[in-house]
């Protein structure tokens, strides 16, 4: 098919592309597979030049721009601001002075160019979440408080805005000031990938001791970021005050140790962001054979990932604030037993598929934890639940959703124009 006979020619800001282990770049990939199998319209990754690993995408699929000399030696965040304000504009500008206008230009993360795109050059932004805006330690130097400002500002301007969940609209509608018809909830999905199974004792052996566990143990299995509103100090303190009743357990089924195994890392060294948790878990648990019980597993694989799911006893997500929430949708997909906090958009997206919880009261966690443990028929009943509820969701069901709306966005432009 010629690029002329293509119903929509939509681009699509592909900055966060080499962040796979993000949630921006998890989205952006995932939507760019099941849009690709749309043969009536052209996609197009928009990126800064050499951001994009050769060879993953073809040379229709990616246009680039390379920064000037001054704005690369001004770092990642002066390359970020220049590719939204002016590198990826310029794209659309340049592709409209050659006749190949865009119809649709998609920022699939919270921002959006100030200058008014070429026509028809529709303008649709995903806002994931406001972190910096609902909290505003995630923005504490006047740099970020400015470009937030400034991005805030520019997101007004466009023609929709996409949530990931209503509880994301919510903070959109109160926290922008935007009128509620440009504002549509797009949930996002599951990949097909993560799917229940037991893998052979072997296997699971190996998968352990590839994180340093002995391999027969039974974890508690959290995964994500170590930031402060992830809430993990609470999910320590709840897992050591429920340690007495998970040896009882152990006692009476004969079963493995029970371990807290919290999998990610840190991003900076700024403790008030990311607080140091190896103080409190000596504090806790002290240096002897209790301080084994939390292992911090470091980076997995998205390999790996998919299996400690699969193995996992129960999966306990304590966050304090989401935009969607992948990782329990993961895990409730993998058919893991899931304790969640009740805060934010994560009741919406869970609903029955797991235990929600508040996410302060380390009591309640302490008790749901050891309740679990101590019956394998309630694990089985989440086990069961889980995958009814993830199959609400799809990438499929997003790519379609989001196609939807860039017909939307190009009918606003064109409609009653030749």
């Amino acid at each position: 098919m010629q690029a002329n006979e293509f119903r929509l020619k939509v681009g699509i800001n592909g900055l966060f592309w080499p962040q796979e282990r993000t949630g921006s770049g998890q989205y952006l990939r995932y939507l760019w597979k099941n849009l690709e199998r749309d043969e009536l319209n052209q996609y197009q990754i928009l990126a800064p030049e050499n951001i994009v690993p050769a060879g993953e995408l073809a040379s229709n699929e990616l246009i680039t721009a390379k920064p000037p000399l001054p704005i690369t030696r001004g770092g990642k965040s002066a390359v970020k601001l220049w590719w939204e304000q002016s590198g990826l504009p310029q794209i659309a500008r340049e592709a409209a002075r050659r006749q190949q206008a865009f119809d649709v230009i998609h920022y699939p993360y919270f921002a959006a160019p100030l200058a008014r795109l070429p026509y028809p050059g529709g303008l649709i932004v995903t806002i994931h979440d406001l972190i910096p805006l609902v909290l505003p330690e995630y923005a504490p130097s006047l740099p970020w408080k400015l470009y937030f400002k400034l991005v805030s500002t520019a997101t007004r301007r466009a023609d929709l805005i996409m949530a990931d969940s209503e509880h994301s609209k919510k903070d959109i509608l109160r926290l922008l000031k935007v009128p509620p018809r440009k504002v549509q909830v797009v949930y996002l999905g599951v990949d097909e990938r993560y799917q229940p199974g037991q893998l052979p004792p072997e296997e699971r052996r190996a998968l352990f001791q590839r994180y340093g566990l002995n391999g027969d143990e039974r974890i508690i299995f959290y995964l994500g970021g170590f930031d402060r509103r992830k809430n993990l100090l609470t999910l320590i303190q709840a897992f050591g005050q429920a340690l007495a009743n998970l040896k009882q357990s152990e006692q009476a089924d004969g079963g493995g140790r029970w371990v807290l195994a919290l999998a990610g890392k840190a991003h900076t060294s700024n403790s008030q962001m990311y607080p140091d948790l190896s103080g409190p878990i000596q504090l806790i648990f002290g240096t002897g054979e209790d301080s084994q019980r939390v292992r911090l597993l470091g980076p997995v694989t998205e390999e790996d990932k998919i299996l400690l799911y699969r193995t996992a006893d129960m999966f306990a997500f304590p966050s304090i604030y989401e935009g969607f929430g992948l990782d329990p949708l993961e895990a409730m997909a993998s058919g893991t037993p899931v304790l969640c906090s009740n805060a934010s958009c994560l009741p919406e997206i869970v609903e029955a598929g797991g235990r929600q919880l508040p996410p302060l009261d380390v009591t309640a966690w302490a008790e749901a934890i050891a309740e679990l443990a101590a019956s394998p028929e309630k694990r089985y009943e989440f086990a069961k639940a889980g995958p009814i509820q993830a199959s609400k969701f799809s990438w499929q069901k997003t790519a379609e959703r989001t196609l939807q709306l860039y017909n939307v966005v190009e009918c606003m432009h064109t409609r009653g124009k030749s």
